[in-house]
């Protein structure tokens, strides 16, 4: 799989590309801890979206325009970025690839979590700063990607 790996791919040599949580997802699953099954969407992945779609030169773009002094152009960004993304169609193979990881785990319901390859670090901490969402089913599992995506561009993300 391109766009993806099941936790037991993943080791904390995967940070760059699997994130923080991740990576210990992997570990935990590779050490024998009880972890549910599951896979981890890389960075690739979000890398390909917005450049494929477009979305890059939007974000450059909406981040240049922010004024730190002025929470209305946080604001303005988070809300114009969260919707393009929100509102932009995976690439069909990225698509395909996380239906049929979702496929092979054999569960109706699943937890989409962010794992931002810069999330926890030496230096900085993203605890509860990105979007989490609990019982997800198949029908809904592309959009709460998408939307934990866009959880990197909500005011508070951005502020970071």
């Amino acid at each position: 799989m391109k766009y993806l790996h099941p936790f037991k791919q993943i080791t904390k040599d995967n940070v760059d590309i699997a994130g923080g949580k991740g990576a210990s997802l992997g570990e935990m699953t590779n050490a024998g801890i009880p972890v549910p099954p599951g896979f981890v969407v890389l960075a690739t992945a979000f890398d390909r979206f917005i450049e494929e779609t477009g979305l890059n030169a939007e974000i450059e773009a909406r981040i240049a325009e922010v004024d730190a002094n002025d929470i209305n152009s946080v604001d303005r960004a988070s809300n114009v970025l969260r919707d393009a993304i929100h509102d932009t169609a995976m690439p069909e193979d990225i698509a395909s690839e996380i239906l049929s990881a979702f496929d092979e785990l054999g569960a109706e319901f699943v937890a989409v979590r962010s794992s931002a390859t810069a999330e926890d670090s030496s230096i900085a901490s993203w605890a509860g700063e990105l979007d989490t969402f609990l019982n997800t089913t198949r029908e809904h599992v592309l959009e709460k990607v998408r939307e934990c995506w866009s959880s990197l561009f909500t005011p508070r993300a951005i502020f970071y």
